[in-house]
């Protein structure tokens, strides 16, 4: 062989095996990684500490009845082989081995129900704490994730884990701590017959179980590759069984469009799903099959081992109760360790969902919000470019939005309008300059005291289906329940005019989501919106496109005496409506994310540009 020639392929094999041992690691990383159930425990063990403490001691306690039992029974046998076992001697021993392994078994019965019901209340308690840990790190989440594509797909892995997981976890560990132990018992025994056994049945049932996680692990990896495509199929479901779509999906005959569109995602699923699943099915029969040819040549030195003599009959007898249940406790075990294994693949989706971090971070020692409600709103330079975006919204905007003014915003669709409230909301911090309020940049607020001084009404304004009474008072919860108070409110925004026909007032339930709703006109929806944020004590109220469900007649009278209804309080008008914006005290107008012209409503009528051309013609109307 050329030297050369041999030389290249001494370090190809080298290569070779080197990436051997790099799969192999990355594999066995990957296991440790999912397999690693610390963090699943501490949390279970910090939500039901006693009773988890409970269900040890009960497990302790079940398995050492079941090896009580079952070694009287042990005893038994081999008194009931011995020749002389007419004496009287030994009734009375079979009598005692007999009364002691029947109350045995009954306490173990007893213990197994009350272990039963202790795993039960631990589990739903479990369950519990973790839907409610599932939602919580929703709500906390800031807004911008409800604008990434990226959290809903952590948010519907999570939420496929569901709460049952860590439950299904924890009570599968307690049956293989269970299982194991019995199986220590069985197989103590079964090593006084030959050493052998049990390592040999180990041996047969391993390969059962590197399939089960290496399928588990296909799985996952198809799971998180597919999460987008399952949200789509979703979103198409909750188009075509709920209300939200309904009149349109009727009117424009969308059903079965929608139908087989879902149809056949689900199918397409489905299908690739059942693949890994066929396949891993293959694996399990082929290695059950090994461990089943490998069980029963175990019989079968055990029963030529007895025809020689070298094992007595009690012996025999044992041997064959114990070998096949230990055969049934290790594929159990098996089978429970790979159910742990994709479980807790599934409760790490749930700890992505926990691990996600706000930027909205509290400056560490926050100022007082300004409490005299006369501090003045204003944008200094501010610009903002959304995460995953090249390009800004917006650029370099400063305004002003004294205490007790109105001041209007003014531009076509896409000039920047909804960002800007949403960084008035402080759902986002600007990119470049700042907001103050009383002249204090509103990140030296904490978030939730400055989000009180500012109340929206959004333009897709939610229909809560609940009370009218809940309606309005979900402004300000944290404000004490004042009837008086709500229908001021409702007062202001002219909705109490329909909700007194209502035959239960303010305790109707709005919608028809639920028994005795009562639909609303989506003017009526804006009225309590408006209503909504009236209740709150917020100094700056924000209405995007507020009144644009509401008849003439009633956004005049609502605007009419709106200066009255604001007192001290500042307001945000965004309309496309010459109605609405001509009460305001000064007016900006925004295109393309920049201020373009700013004056009262009589200074930019007069001047050339994109506010005249906008309202003149409507005025001729």
């Amino acid at each position: 062989m050329n030297p050369k020639t041999g030389s290249f392929i001494d370090c190809a094999l080298g290569n070779i095996n080197i990436f051997m041992v790099y799969a192999i690691n990355q594999k066995f990383q990957n296991f440790k990684s999912n397999l690693n159930i610390k963090r699943t425990l501490g949390l279970i063990w910090s939500i039901a500490k006693g009773w988890t403490i409970l269900s040890i001691l009960a497990i302790l306690t079940e398995t050492l009845l079941f090896f009580v039992s079952f070694y009287l029974l042990k005893l038994l046998v081999d008194t009931v082989s011995k020749k002389d076992i007419s004496s009287l001697e030994h009734e009375h021993l079979i009598r005692n081995y007999v009364i002691a392994a029947g109350a045995a078994a009954v306490l173990y019965a007893m213990v197994k129900g009350i272990s039963s019901y202790i795993i039960e209340v631990q589990a739903s308690k479990v369950a519990a704490y973790m839907d409610d840990r599932i939602h919580e790190a929703a709500v906390n989440l800031d807004y911008a994730y409800y604008e990434s594509p990226d959290y809903f797909d952590i948010l519907k892995r999570a939420k496929d884990a569901g709460a049952d997981k860590p439950n299904l976890i924890i009570t599968t560990l307690i049956e293989l701590t269970k299982n194991s132990l019995n199986l220590l018992a069985v197989g103590s025994i079964l090593l006084t017959i030959d050493w052998y056994l049990l390592p040999l049945l180990a041996l047969f049932v391993f390969p059962t179980l590197l399939v089960r996680i290496h399928y588990a692990n296909k799985l996952n990896h198809w799971r998180i590759s597919h999460t987008a495509i399952e949200r789509q199929s979703g979103y198409l479901s909750t188009l075509i069984t709920s209300e939200t779509a309904a009149k349109e999906i009727r009117g424009y005959g969308l059903g079965n469009y929608f139908k087989d569109i879902y149809l056949k995602i689900r199918l397409e699923l489905l299908d690739k799903k059942l693949t890994i699943s066929h396949k891993r099915t293959q694996g399990e029969v082929l290695t059950t099959a090994i461990a089943s040819i490998g069980f029963f040549a175990c019989i079968g030195v055990i029963a030529v081992g007895t025809v020689n003599g070298r094992t007595s009959v009690g012996d025999i007898t044992l041997f064959l109760v114990a070998f096949p249940q230990s055969f049934s406790l290790m594929q159990n075990i098996s089978g429970g360790i790979s159910i742990v294994y994709q479980n807790n693949v599934f409760v790490n989706s749930i700890f992505e969902l926990f691990d996600l971090k706000n930027k909205f971070q509290d400056t560490p020692s926050p100022i007082p919000v300004p409490a005299n409600g006369l501090a003045d709103l204003e944008l200094n330079n501010v610009s903002f470019t959304y995460p995953h975006s090249a390009s800004p919204t917006l650029k370099n905007i400063s305004l002003t939005i004294p205490a007790g003014k109105i001041i209007a915003i003014v531009g076509l669709n896409g000039a920047g309008k909804s960002t800007l409230i949403k960084l008035l909301s402080r759902l986002y911090d600007p990119t470049e300059g700042k907001i103050t309020l009383g002249g204090q940049d509103i990140r030296l607020f904490k978030t939730t005291e400055y989000r009180k001084q500012v109340s929206t009404v959004f333009q897709d304004f939610y229909k809560y289906n609940v009370s009218v009474k809940d309606n309005i008072r979900f402004g300000d919860l944290e404000k004490p329940l004042e009837q008086t108070a709500i229908i001021n409110a409702a007062v202001s925004a002219g909705a109490d005019e329909f909700i007194k026909d209502f035959p239960d007032g303010y305790d109707t339930i709005l919608g028809r989501l639920f028994e005795d709703g009562k639909e609303v006109s989506i003017g009526q929806w804006q009225k309590l919106a408006i209503a909504r944020s009236f209740y709150s004590d917020a100094n700056f109220l924000i209405f995007d496109e507020a009144t644009s469900a509401m008849d003439a007649h009633a956004e005049k009278k609502l605007l009419d005496s709106f200066r009255t209804i604001l007192g001290n309080r500042a307001a945000v008008m965004i309309s496309h409506r010459h109605s609405a914006i001509k009460y305001a005290d000064y007016i900006y107008v925004l295109s393309e994310g920049e201020i373009l012209q700013k004056g009262t409503d009589e200074e930019l009528l007069a001047t050339e540009g994109d506010y005249s051309r906008l309202f003149k013609n409507s005025l001729k109307d």
